[in-house]
């Protein structure tokens, strides 16, 4: 009975529960190939697999967190977007456990698939990832690719705990609820703008690792340990900025009165109101600037400084970190274009409803597009604070200056790309959704 009506909701909301498998899918593939490249150093005689399983300790490890993150933003948001529904089933009596239950077995019907179709493509990209390595320098004769159980088990095992996590948490906070207070949160009718007490001690916890792997750098000498330092510390910000952002989403709603603009008003007002759920779109993109700007130019910087004795391996490792931040910032962008599409999609009532209410779909639309080009400002804003504290750091011990080596036409890049994946996702999506008519919208969603 709960496995049938499990399955009957992932049916019902194809749009999300696809988004949700589309992040653990990739998430899986992507601790995969680290695995997969760890397991080959460890197996590779010691002064060739040495390089390899360093350069997948410290990328794995900064995978690990993100992808985490990624996957339970994606499923927190389709709980998130079920609240409605959750509360009808309380009103009928169904118990806070079997709630708890329905959304476990939602999220396995999704994940235990999706980790199925990572882990190949993983295997295949840790071995991309060694031919690339060799190609570098990083490790100077080539070696027997080596993958075990142990290899798809590691991988596949952390994407799915990261998920059955963000369901158990979910799905404890959609039991625990009045059934009259959720529904009226489903509908807009309170801001979801609290962070709860795990998730705040939880992004504390990630800023003081981003701020103390920051500050740390600056006590340690130029040498091959710097980096790995240093890059920490930009990670660590934006995931901790990423789960207290909805605090600051939901300050937003204070300067929506000062604004002339009466759509610029509303997309504020309805940023904030839907601050919890703004957030799981916000904190990815906040983490892709992050990491993007601060990855590249530390390398930058590593580039264009003088080079001491000794650190020759910097330059060995410039095309890996090249090619490995590139896989991580591409599964932040994969995670936020999942996460915009399913959550622009669920709001087609909220959509029909302004259309009823006088609101042209003109300007419904330029609503939505304001609302996903204030997110992106903010997203670059916190991603562009989160990066700080890798590159001025460590320009300031690689160069003695504040300022890092590079071109700012990769950090316009940068923002620039991130800004567009809001606003064009957002924006078709938003397209295909007021489609429609408005009452065949209300009558069918």
């Amino acid at each position: 009975m709960m496995g049938r009506l499990a399955l009957s909701a992932v049916r019902a909301h194809p749009s999300a529960y696809l988004a949700a498998a589309g992040v653990i899918g990739v998430g899986t593939a992507l601790l995969t190939s680290f695995a997969a490249l760890a397991e080959t150093g460890l197996a590779a005689p010691a002064n060739q697999g040495e390089s390899m399983t360093m350069l997948a300790a410290i990328m794995g490890g900064w995978s690990v967190a993100i992808v985490v993150f990624g996957i339970a933003s994606t499923v927190t948001l389709v709980v998130r977007q079920r609240g409605r529904e959750l509360a009808l089933l309380r009103t009928i009596g169904t118990t806070p456990r079997q709630v708890r239950r329905m959304v476990l077995l939602e999220t396995g019907i999704v994940a235990l698939p999706a980790l199925a179709v990572g882990v190949l493509p993983g295997i295949g990209l840790g071995a991309f990832l060694l031919t690339r390595m060799v190609d570098a320098g990083v490790v100077t004769e080539p070696v027997d690719f080596v993958t075990t159980w142990r290899t798809v088990v590691s991988g596949a095992a952390i994407a799915l705990l990261a998920a059955v996590a963000a369901a158990v948490i979910a799905g404890g906070r959609a039991a625990k609820i009045a059934p009259t207070l959720a529904l009226a949160e489903s509908s807009g009718g309170t801001a979801q703008s609290v962070v709860s007490a795990p998730k705040l001690g939880f992004g504390l916890l990630f800023l003081l690792i981003g701020l103390g792997s920051g500050i740390g750098t600056l006590f340690m000498a130029d040498g091959p340990l710097l980096a790995a330092a240093a890059g920490p510390a930009c990670v660590g910000v934006a995931i901790g900025l990423a789960l207290l952002c909805p605090v600051l989403v939901g300050w937003l709603g204070r300067i929506s009165a000062v604004l002339p603009n009466a759509v610029a008003r509303l997309a504020i007002r309805n940023l904030a109101a839907r601050a919890a759920a703004s957030s799981t779109v916000v904190g990815p993109l906040a983490m892709l600037v992050g990491i993007a700007t601060g990855t590249l130019y530390m390398q930058y910087t590593e580039n264009g400084s003088p080079k001491i004795a000794g650190d020759d391996i910097g330059a060995q490792f410039a095309v890996a970190n090249y090619l490995v931040v590139g896989m991580i910032i591409a599964f932040c962008g994969i995670a936020v274009t999942n996460s915009l599409i399913a959550a622009t999609w669920e709001r087609r009532r909220e959509f029909a409803g302004l259309r009823l209410t006088a609101s042209t779909r003109d300007q419904v639309l330029g609503m939505i597009t304001a609302e996903s080009a204030l997110a992106a400002a903010l997203a670059i804003l916190l991603g562009t604070v989160a990066a700080a504290t890798t590159v001025i750091p460590y320009a300031l011990v690689k160069t003695g200056s504040p300022v890092p080596h590079g071109s700012a036409l990769s950090y316009l890049a940068i923002i620039g790309g991130t800004a567009a994946i809001a606003c064009v996702t957002t924006f078709s999506t938003a397209v295909r959704a007021t489609r429609p008519r408005p009452a065949l919208v209300l009558a069918t969603a």
